[in-house]
């Protein structure tokens, strides 16, 4: 147990953010969400108000909604699978 903590504090703050969506954990927020996504080279596109679609050639489109704290569950996935498609899994 003490070497999982050892590790998971040695862990980057990007490594912490991928691990916490690959795991589900439900309290993903939006700029965090943003964040991975930029991270991962996908553009944001406004499509007005409090919407950004990111999109990433032959990748799916992602819109956050900015103001839906924490992501709804559908979106959590889409980012999961924008990971796995980056080379992350959740094993």
């Amino acid at each position: 147990m003490i070497a999982n903590m050892l590790s998971y504090y040695s862990m980057s703050k990007r490594d912490k953010l991928i691990q916490k969506i690959l795991e589900g954990n439900s309290d993903v927020s939006p700029n965090e969400a943003v964040k991975i996504l930029e991270m991962f080279g996908f553009r944001a596109t406004p499509t007005g108000g409090s919407h950004l679609t990111f999109r990433k050639q032959n990748c799916p489109s992602i819109t956050i909604i900015l103001t839906q704290n924490p992501l709804k569950s559908y979106l959590l996935e889409k980012l999961q699978e924008a990971l796995k498609h980056e080379g992350y899994s959740s094993d």
